[in-house]
């Protein structure tokens, strides 16, 4: 697989590298949220500086945007930051961003380094508590 995750305290780091496919992005979402860490989150980092091609499509960012609903009712307080220069990676993570399908922080960085800044103080309360604990 053309990802590596790394799980810490409080948080994960994805990183892609080669050639990544949707089918493999997917498979890297699948395997944070059904993670029994996931439910701890407070930030995700997915690193795209190591990419050389990256397969995009706009029904594809749409699906995988709308795939985020479900597991952010489960854990609302997660902010999410992408290290991307590639203007391609850029724009599909604008796209997504676009859809407003999650409420929580999600920004984008140009190295690792401000990322992790950024998710080390920036926290997410949301107004809602998680799924799981209304009645």
């Amino acid at each position: 697989m053309p990802f590596d995750l790394t799980w810490e305290p409080r948080g994960v780091v994805r990183r892609y590298y080669g050639d990544v496919t949707i089918e493999q992005r997917q498979r890297s979402f699948d395997l944070i949220c059904a993670d029994s860490r996931f439910d701890g989150l407070r930030w995700s980092i997915t690193d795209y500086l190591d990419v050389e091609e990256y397969e995009i499509t706009p029904e594809a960012t749409e699906v995988i945007a709308a795939l985020h609903i479900a597991p952010l009712l489960t854990n609302p307080s997660i902010v999410v930051a992408a290290v991307a220069v590639d203007k391609r990676i850029v724009a599909a993570i604008d796209h997504f961003i676009s859809m407003k399908f999650m409420a929580q922080p999600y920004r984008v960085f140009a190295t690792l380094a401000e990322a992790r800044t950024w998710v080390s103080q920036t926290e997410y309360t949301p107004d809602q508590p998680p799924l799981r604990w209304r009645c």
